[in-house]
């Protein structure tokens, strides 16, 4: 509950993620009109730790989208660990 309450800001409307849809620009749109809390699509993390592009054409975000749950799949907790790492803040 504390990490509800304090760190995500008990968050009222969120936004389920969308198989290709929960890009940048329709986690902003939902903002506009009142979403409090976003997904990112699912990301892999084995491609999120080992290519520069596939983080810059994949993960894509700013100071307006927040709070926001960024979402792996890995079969190897290190993997996903490191890829969560690289998002933190």
């Amino acid at each position: 509950y504390d990490f509800w309450r304090e760190t995500l800001g008990s968050p009222k409307y969120i936004m389920a993620p969308m198989v290709d849809h929960s890009e940048l620009p329709f986690r902003m749109l939902g903002r506009k009109y009142g979403v409090d809390l976003c997904y990112t699509p699912m990301l892999h993390a084995n491609m999120f730790n080992s290519s520069e592009k596939y983080r810059e054409e994949m993960f894509t975000t700013c100071k307006e989208d927040r709070p926001l749950v960024v979402q792996f799949c890995a079969n190897d907790p290190q993997i996903l660990l490191q890829a969560a790492q690289r998002v933190e803040d």
